[in-house]
């Protein structure tokens, strides 16, 4: 068995329902291939200013960017598995 068998298609990071990537079949359908995780460090690195103990986050800019993540993750695997084929 080899990761292309898995993952028979291409891989799309779906910001719009709940941050997953996705494997889209070559014959239809798609399959969830693995959900985009860090949310606490990404939203930590967009502290606009402290309050007290706590941060006030710009929570656009970091959802803006966990998409910018996922989508550049998505692009890897995909360019990989082309290198591969």
């Amino acid at each position: 068995m080899q990761i292309k068998d898995l993952i028979n298609g291409k891989v799309t990071y779906d910001k719009f329902d709940g941050q997953y990537f996705w494997i889209n079949e070559p014959k239809g359908g798609s399959q969830m291939l693995a959900e985009m995780r860090g949310w606490g460090h990404i939203q930590n690195m967009f502290v606009t200013k402290k309050k007290g103990e706590h941060g006030v986050f710009d929570m656009e800019a970091a959802a803006k960017f966990q998409d910018e993540v996922g989508d550049w993750i998505a692009e890897a695997i995909n360019e990989k598995l082309e290198r591969e084929r």
